[in-house]
């Protein structure tokens, strides 16, 4: 997959580095390398397919993303969207911390607290997309995401 590019042209993520960790590969008796997604602008792997997703979507005439998470897949979420200019409603569960709250706040998502499990976020992020028409960011499965 090529780097997805914001509206400006710009790539959604970085090109991260591999390294070989020198402890794990004398405790694995063989090298061992790490992809550090660590440094990815939302701190993990999940903007790469998200954000190839949101794009696609903003191609097709995408007026609002709407994505069920416990972390991660919404932070991709908002945060391409932000860098797409479309809104983004963001459902997480009642065990979501703060912080990460706080996290998707800062990428100008709204968020919405739903349900004590991530699958409740999910049945009311599906209704959402239903009832008001917005593009439902699965976090987990879609093609365009692998």
């Amino acid at each position: 997959m090529a780097a997805t590019l914001d509206r400006h042209g710009r790539g959604f993520y970085l090109v991260t580095p591999v390294l070989e960790s020198m402890a794990l590969s004398k405790a694995a008796g063989t090298r061992v390398y790490m992809k550090l997604e660590n440094v990815q602008p939302t701190g993990s792997f999940k903007i790469r397919g998200i954000g190839y997703f949101c794009q696609e979507a903003a191609k097709n005439g995408c007026k609002h993303f709407v994505c069920s998470t416990g972390g991660n897949a919404g932070l991709a979420a908002a945060y391409a969207a932000k860098k797409l200019g479309i809104p983004a409603t963001i459902i997480v569960p009642t065990n979501t911390s703060q912080d990460t709250v706080q996290k998707l706040e800062e990428q100008g998502a709204e968020v919405e607290v739903f349900g004590k499990v991530w699958d409740d976020a999910y049945v009311k992020a599906l209704a959402l997309a239903e009832t008001e028409g917005w593009n439902s960011v699965h976090p987990l499965h879609h093609p365009l995401i692998w």
